[in-house]
Formats: structure tokens, C-alpha cells, sequence
């Protein structure tokens, strides 16, 4: 959305976008010179899917189906550094579907809801 010249003034389901990219207005609509962000587009998912190879590279991977949570990590505030796997380990076949209990999904599971965004309680 950035590369298409989105600015995040959140107005997207209003129709009133002010970059015209989130708008079925048409004179909205002229504000985008399709031709200049078709190549931005371009160029940002070309060099998106080369900083991909390099990750995979670097963790000595061919593929992205070989990612794992193992390989993603992260720091925290006092600099201690922790892979994803730690956070959040694998889930047993339909063990979120039987709501996660005793895992670390359990209370954000217990707050989704089907039918709305805003945490059930809200």
C-alpha cells in the first residue's frame, strides 16, 4: 500500500481516501498516475523477494517453506534475544480449536470473537 502511495490517514472505508488509493470515487481516483505505481510496486516487491533470499541464505536455507519458528527471532528491551519457537511453541492438531488452554494463545483465543474486531470484552 505504501508503494502505491497509501499515508495511512485511515479513511479507507469512508470513500474519502486523500491519495485516491482506497476510494471508488473517480474524480478521487485521478490522483493516481497508474503508470509511476505500477513501477513502484515493481520495484518494491522485487526488492522484497530479494531481501527474502537473503534472509533465507543467511539461516542457510533454500526455500521459504523451510522456514521455521526456530529461525525467527527476536530482542527484548533488556537485550536478551529469543526465537519464536520459545514464544510461541507449535500447537497440537485442533488444540486451538479446543481453546488453547495451558498454552501462551489461551487468553487471546478466550477474547476472539467471529462476529466482531473489538476483543469480546470490550
Amino acid at each position: 500500500m505504501f508503494a502505491v502511495g497509501c499515508i495511512q490517514a485511515q479513511h479507507c472505508h469512508t470513500g474519502a481516501c486523500p491519495t485516491g488509493v482506497a476510494t471508488q470515487d473517480p474524480m478521487r481516483q485521478r490522483a493516481l498516475d497508474v503508470p509511476d505505481k505500477a513501477e513502484r510496486v515493481a520495484r518494491f516487491h522485487q526488492e522484497t523477494v530479494h531481501s527474502l533470499a537473503e534472509i533465507l541464505a543467511a539461516a542457510g536455507l533454500d526455500e521459504p517453506k523451510q522456514l521455521r519458528p526456530q529461525h525467527i527471532m527476536w530482542r527484548e528491551a533488556d537485550g536478551r534475544v529469543h526465537s519464536f519457537n520459545d514464544r510461541y511453541p507449535a500447537l497440537k492438531p485442533g488444540e486451538l480449536l479446543a481453546g488453547a488452554a495451558g498454552t501462551v494463545l489461551a487468553e487471546p483465543w478466550a477474547l476472539a470473537s467471529a462476529t466482531r474486531f473489538a476483543p469480546a470484552n470490550l
